[in-house]
C-alpha cells in the first residue's frame, strides 16, 4: 500500500461525500496477502495465496446511516461505491444514536506510539514447506501415530481509517503461525491432539522440530483415555483453554451483549466478580502484541486500564455506538479489547496440581454450552485425572458445569504457566469445584 496516495484518496472521497449531501461520513480501506502451506504425508497437500483488498464507505444523512464497499480502487469504482452508500442511508431508519466519534475522543496521530507489529518475512513458498515437512517429520520420531497435518502461514495486512471529523490513522501488521495436528491409535481407539505458535514475527516462532515434538507428546499422552464416574470436584483448566474464560467474560462486558440486555455481568461494574487478588490489565501499547492498536476502530484513543482491579470490575468494552445506547462513554474497544493480562501467582503448573489434589486437570474444550444471559457453563472436556497431586490417567467424553459468576467468585489461584500465544495472556486457572458428568 503506497501511504501517501492511499491517504489522499480517502481524503478526496470524504470531500465528494460531503458534497452530495453527508452530514457525516467514514471511510475505511484495507489490504490484505498471506501464503499458507499444508504437508501430510511427506508431500504437499495444500499450497494458498490470498491478496484482497477492500474500501468500505459509510455516510450518515443525519441519524441514517447508509454502507457500500468496493474491491477495486479505480475512480469509476469509488463513485459508484459513493453513490450507494448515499443511496442507502436515504432508505435507512434513522437511529438516535448513530453517527462518528466525538472529535475530543478521536486518537490524536502526533501521539500515536511505535507498536513493532510490522516485520516481513522473506520466505518462499518452498521454504514454508520444509519448515512444515521439518515439524511433521520430527512428531514421526514418536511411533504409534500419524501427523493429520502439518501447516505454516505467513501474512500481512495494511488499513487506513478516516472520518470527516478530521481523523485519518494508518496501521499494519503482519502474522505467521505453526501448526501440527497427530492422531494415535491403541486397540481400536484413537486420540487426536496437536501443538502450534504464532507471532507477528516470523523469526520469533516456535523451532519447527520442536515444536512437532510436543504436538506428538501431547497426542501419545492421551492414549488410553477413560471416563470418571460423574462427581464434583476441582477443576483446573490448562492455560490455553482458561483464555477461554476470559473470553466469556470479554464478551458479558462488551457493548453489544449489554444494551441488548444479554450479559450475565450487566449489573456489576464496580462489583467484585473475582477474588481480591486477581487483576486483568488491558495495555493496547506493548511492542509486537497480538491486539496492539493506538486507535480502535471508530478512530478513539486506546488507554491502558485496568479491567479488573482487586477482583472489581472497572470497565466495560466500548465502541461509539454502544456507549452512546448506555449513556456512557466509549473506551477504545470497537473492535474488542486489546492485550489483556492476567495477574498471575507464584505457583507453576506442577504446584497447582498438588493444591487441587485430586480433580479434573482440563487440557481441552468443546462445544457451545455458553449463556451469555445466565452465565451457566456447559462444555465437553477431556485432559488428565489427577489424584494426591499427581496425573493418574487421561480421560475424554466429559462434560464439565458450572455458572461462570461462580466460577470467578471461587477461582483458586492462577498459575505462572503463562501462554503468550494470543491477545490475553494468563497462566492455568484452578476453579474450586464444578459438576464433571462422566459414566
Amino acid at each position: 500500500m503506497n501511504i501517501d496516495k492511499t491517504k489522499q484518496i480517502v481524503t478526496d472521497i470524504l470531500q465528494t461525500v460531503k458534497k452530495n449531501g453527508a452530514t457525516q461520513a467514514e471511510v475505511v480501506y484495507s489490504q490484505g496477502s498471506g501464503l499458507a502451506v499444508s504437508v501430510r504425508n511427506h508431500d504437499v497437500d495444500t499450497i494458498e495465496n490470498s491478496n484482497d483488498s477492500s474500501l468500505v464507505i459509510t455516510v450518515y444523512s443525519g441519524k441514517a446511516k447508509g454502507s457500500a464497499s468496493t474491491a477495486v480502487l479505480d475512480k469509476e469504482s469509488i463513485e459508484l461505491t459513493i453513490k450507494k452508500a448515499i443511496e442507502i442511508s436515504k432508505l435507512t431508519e434513522e437511529d438516535e444514536y448513530a453517527g462518528l466519534a466525538e472529535p475530543e475522543l478521536l486518537a490524536n496521530p502526533d501521539n500515536f506510539k511505535e507498536l513493532d507489529t510490522y516485520h516481513p518475512a522473506d520466505v518462499t513458498a518452498d521454504e514454508l514447506i520444509e519448515m512444515a515437512k521439518q515439524a511433521e517429520s520430527a512428531a514421526l520420531e514418536s511411533k504409534g501415530l500419524v501427523v493429520d497435518e502439518s501447516n505454516v502461514s505467513i501474512g500481512e495486512g495494511s488499513s487506513i481509517y478516516a472520518n470527516s471529523n478530521g481523523f485519518i490513522g494508518h496501521k499494519q501488521g503482519t502474522n505467521s503461525s505453526i501448526s501440527v495436528v497427530a492422531i494415535a491409535e491403541k486397540d481400536g481407539n484413537m486420540e487426536r491432539d496437536y501443538w502450534w505458535d504464532a507471532s507477528c514475527n516470523f523469526y520469533q516462532m516456535m523451532n519447527a522440530e520442536e515444536l512437532g515434538r510436543k504436538a506428538a507428546e501431547r497426542t501419545l499422552s492421551r492414549i488410553g483415555a477413560q471416563k470418571v464416574k460423574s462427581t464434583k470436584a476441582p477443576v483446573l483448566f490448562e492455560a490455553p483453554v482458561a483464555q477461554g474464560l476470559v473470553g466469556h467474560m470479554l464478551s458479558a462486558i462488551s457493548g453489544s451483549s449489554l444494551y441488548q440486555e444479554a450479559s450475565f455481568l450487566k449489573d456489576d461494574l464496580e462489583n467484585q466478580i473475582f477474588p481480591e487478588w486477581f487483576e486483568i490489565n488491558e495495555d493496547p501499547f506493548v511492542k509486537q502484541g497480538m491486539a496492539s492498536r493506538n486507535f480502535d476502530s471508530n478512530g478513539v484513543a486506546t488507554k491502558q486500564r485496568q479491567l479488573i482491579d482487586k477482583g472489581v470490575l472497572k470497565g466495560f468494552l466500548l465502541s461509539v455506538y454502544s456507549a452512546r445506547r448506555l449513556k456512557m462513554q466509549a473506551t477504545g474497544n470497537a473492535g474488542g479489547a486489546h492485550n489483556l493480562f492476567v495477574k498471575t501467582g507464584k505457583d507453576d503448573l506442577q504446584a497447582a496440581l498438588k493444591t487441587m489434589g485430586t480433580g479434573l486437570f482440563v487440557t481441552s474444550v468443546m462445544g457451545q454450552g455458553i449463556n451469555t444471559v445466565t452465565g451457566d457453563y456447559s462444555r465437553g472436556a477431556s485432559g488428565f485425572w489427577v489424584e494426591n497431586g499427581e496425573i493418574q490417567f487421561p480421560v475424554s467424553e466429559l462434560t464439565i458445569a458450572g455458572n461462570l459468576k461462580d466460577m470467578y467468585k471461587n477461582l483458586v489461584l492462577v498459575a505462572n504457566d503463562v501462554d503468550k500465544r494470543s491477545k490475553t495472556q494468563t497462566g492455568s486457572w484452578l476453579i474450586e469445584e464444578m459438576t464433571i458428568a462422566g459414566d
